[in-house]
Order: structure tokens, then C-alpha cells, then sequence
């Protein structure tokens, strides 16, 4: 059993979730832009040089009442009076609904700081605290704050933000309330605005009001941390995008006026949320109309979206845009469903790709004048969680890269075209990698 992240050049961020430890592997992602011998320079960071490398992180879901050797039915919160009962592991119990130890955020920023210290960026995509289900455990607002403290608190630790700048997002599980937030302004979005002061963020009224914010690495380049909760259907404290005043409509307002901003300006953006427009099943987590105009402004900006990153299903999965072949300007989106298969869908016009990861991707981006954003490749890393509880010690290693997984020069929608096609095939390598690496599995 296993636990993972993804390393993508530009950095992307580290994803630690509770459900995937019911998979093989707990993954981390890391992502690769083309690099050249060209280099700029990002004014925020001091004049830095640039590396092309990002992290993808999310899910880490700190869980400060976890207890090795307890009792994973009682949410490894307590120990049976049975001690054959009490099987916790020290970095965590796979198959449980038991969250994070700090053992195993200490391993994983410690794992951060030995071997990227020279990201560029870390892309953060929610879900900090602990999921609300023990009853014998209250879950007062203290609790929330102290949550996002802790995180914040691994970061400054174990980062120097001046060379590498920290961008979270808000999860489903990061409110005071489960899947539920209010309009704002609000109390949550006051504190948040306090407690990530430390990560110099770019957060302006548009985070007072909505929690979303901008936040540029250099003049060619910004991340757009987006709220989605503001499109969660599961959220009943908002109301659908067709009305005008609903907090969702409102940020995709911001998000159509940025993204024309860029095109205007040259500047590529990834665009980094907690819960993505399609779930683990390929339904849809949105309201309906925020689904729909979300995925219309994709597609007419997709040439400036260098990347789109989640995390929220815990599965390492795949969604892409696609242009109706019917009706010009109307985007559509296919999720690369494990139980399903590409032969039983129209994978053609893709436009754009939309990665959920479970866990840590650090990955690359171009460098050079031309291309400078575009991703390049990715690394998933994982790390085998009873194999460290047996040991005990956390090893990190590399479950795939992208590249070589798929066969692809470059994470282009062209070559994922290539990619889908060939996957086509029940039998062909691409497609039963892809089933392996959903759920996080080396083997």
C-alpha cells in the first residue's frame, strides 16, 4: 500500500489525502516546463533565475489527534481495549477513514526541502484539516484556525519563500462547516487572510470578498487560485451561476476579466482549484450552469492555460477539454474513466488537459521566449505507507514519468490526442499505465 505525490517543472504542489490511502500508493506530482539555456527572472522573487519547476500539492488533511497503535475503527482517535484491535501505523493506516498523521506531513516536507528547495512555485490545492467524523471529537472553529496554522507553519519551515512562493487554494474540508461557505466577505476568509500573511500572497478585495486571488510569478506567467466552493453543488449556502449575484457568478466575472488580461498582456496562467468539474465517477461536482460557463471560458482561452490542477477524488486521473465538432465555440468535457475506456467516447478536438492528483507532483514548464509556461513532463512519487510503518522511516520514490509512461514529447493536447488514441486499444502499454496509476500503484 501506497502513498504519492507529483513533482511538475514548474513546481506543482504536494496532495496528501485521506481516500487514497484506501488505493496502493499515496502519490506526489512533479512537473516540467521545456527548458532552454534561456532564462528569466521573477521580479517577486528578487531577481531569482528561474528553474521551470513546480509542485502540485493537496489533500495533506492534518489530522493534530491521530494515534499510532490505536484503534483505526475509532478513526485512530483512541485505543480498544483489545490490543489486537489497535493497528494505526505510525505514517498512517491505509483502508481507514483515519487522516494524516504528523509523521507523515513531517516526512513529506521534509522530502520537500531535501529535494526541491529549488522549486520555483508550490501550487497547493486544499483540504488541510481533518475530515469531521468523529462524534467524540468536536470540530470547533479553534480547531479550523489552528489547522491552517500548522500548514502554514510546515511551509515557512521548511521552504525559503523568497526563492520558492507557496500558493494554497481553499478545499471542501477548510471551512468551518463541511462543504458548506457563505458568501463573502466572511469570518473564514478574515482569518485566512491573517494566518497565510506569512506567504506574501497577492490577496487583494477579491479574496476579502471571494477567496480567489491572482498571483503572478513573473511578467509571463500567473497562477489563478480559484474557489470552489463557490461551484460546488454540494455547498447550500450559494446559489447557481445564472444569477448574477451568486458568489460563483461573480468569480467567474473576475476569472473572464483576468483571463482577458492575459491574452492581452502574452502572460500563460495554470489555474489551480480544490474540487474538479467532474468527480471520480466522471459526474459532475458543479452546479449546472457554473459547470457550463466555467468550461466555455476554458475552452476560448485554452491557448493561454498552461495548465488546470485539483485534487479533492484522490485518484491520479485525467479530464480534458474538447471542441464540439457540431457547433463552433462550444467546449465540452471527457473524463478518462478507468471502468470505461477511451473507445467509448469521441476523444478528437481536445483543447486542453485537466490533471487531478492525489497527492505530490512536482513537474516542468518552458523556459524559453517562446513557449515559456507550457507544461513538459511530470513525476509521480509515492511512498509505500506500510512499508514505512513496518521500518519505520518514510522512502519517497518515483512511480512514473509522464513521458515515458505515455510516450509523449511534451504534455501537449496534440500529443494526448496521440496518447487517447492509442489508448483506443484495451491491450496497448499507455492505457494499462493509465489504469495502474489512477489508484497509485507501482507494481
Amino acid at each position: 500500500m501506497w502513498t504519492s505525490f507529483n513533482i511538475v517543472m514548474w513546481l506543482s504542489s504536494i496532495f496528501m489525502s485521506r481516500i487514497i490511502w484506501n488505493s496502493e500508493a499515496i502519490p506526489l506530482d512533479v512537473y516540467d516546463f521545456h527548458s532552454t539555456q534561456h532564462s528569466f527572472q521573477i521580479n517577486e522573487f528578487n531577481n531569482k533565475e528561474i528553474s521551470g519547476k513546480f509542485l502540485h500539492i493537496t489533500d495533506l488533511h492534518l489530522d493534530p489527534y491521530y494515534l499510532p497503535n490505536s484503534n483505526p475503527k475509532k478513526y485512530c482517535h483512541r485505543y480498544a481495549k483489545k490490543s489486537k484491535k489497535n493497528k494505526s501505523g505510525k505514517f498512517g493506516t491505509l483502508g481507514s477513514d483515519c487522516d494524516s498523521p504528523y509523521a507523515l506531513l513531517d516526512s513529506t516536507f521534509s522530502f520537500l526541502k531535501e529535494n526541491f528547495h529549488d522549486a520555483d512555485f508550490i501550487i497547493y490545492t486544499g483540504d488541510s484539516l481533518r475530515h469531521d467524523r468523529d462524534s467524540k471529537i468536536p470540530f470547533p472553529n479553534d480547531d479550523v484556525i489552528s489547522g491552517h496554522k500548522s500548514i502554514v507553519k510546515y511551509v515557512t519551515e521548511s521552504l525559503d519563500l523568497s526563492k520558492t512562493k507557496f500558493i494554497p487554494t481553499l478545499g471542501n474540508n477548510d471551512e468551518w462547516e463541511h462543504n458548506q461557505l457563505e458568501g463573502g466577505p466572511n469570518t473564514l476568509f478574515e482569518n485566512l487572510t491573517q494566518i497565510w500573511a506569512p506567504l506574501n500572497l497577492n490577496l487583494t478585495s477579491e479574496f476579502a470578498n471571494g477567496g480567489y486571488f491572482r498571483q503572478d510569478i513573473n511578467s509571463k506567467l500567473s497562477v489563478f487560485s480559484l474557489n470552489s466552493m463557490y461551484f460546488y453543488e454540494s455547498n447550500d449556502q450559494i446559489k447557481d451561476c445564472d444569477q448574477i449575484n451568486s458568489p460563483g457568478a461573480i468569480q467567474l466575472k473576475w476569472f473572464k476579466n483576468q483571463l482577458k488580461n492575459a491574452r492581452q498582456e502574452g502572460r500563460r496562467v495554470l489555474i489551480a482549484q480544490h474540487i474538479p468539474p467532474l468527480d471520480s465517477d466522471g459526474e459532475s461536482s458543479f452546479l449546472p450552469q457554473c459547470e457550463e460557463k466555467f468550461v466555455q471560458l476554458l475552452g476560448e482561452f485554452a491557448e493561454i492555460i498552461s495548465g488546470h490542477f485539483t485534487g479533492h477524488t484522490n485518484l491520479d486521473t485525467l479530464t480534458f477539454v474538447t471542441e464540439s465538432e457540431n457547433i463552433s465555440g462550444k467546449y465540452n468535457l471527457y473524463y478518462l474513466d478507468k471502468d470505461e475506456g477511451p473507445s467509448k467516447k469521441s476523444t478528437d478536438n481536445i483543447i486542453l488537459i485537466l490533471n487531478n492528483a492525489p497527492s505530490i507532483i512536482p513537474g516542468k514548464y518552458s523556459t524559453s521566449s517562446k513557449m515559456f509556461g507550457v507544461l513538459s513532463d511530470y513525476i509521480q512519487y509515492y511512498l509505500d505507507i506500510n512499508k514505512a510503518n513496518e521500518i519505520g522511516r518514510a522512502e519517497w520514490k518515483i512511480e512514473y514519468i509522464a513521458s515515458e509512461a505515455y510516450d509523449m514529447k511534451q504534455l501537449s493536447p496534440s500529443e494526448w490526442a496521440k496518447v487517447l488514441d492509442e489508448m483506443k486499444s484495451d491491450q496497448s502499454e499507455s492505457w494499462q499505465n493509465y489504469l495502474k496509476f489512477v489508484t497509485v500503484s507501482s507494481e
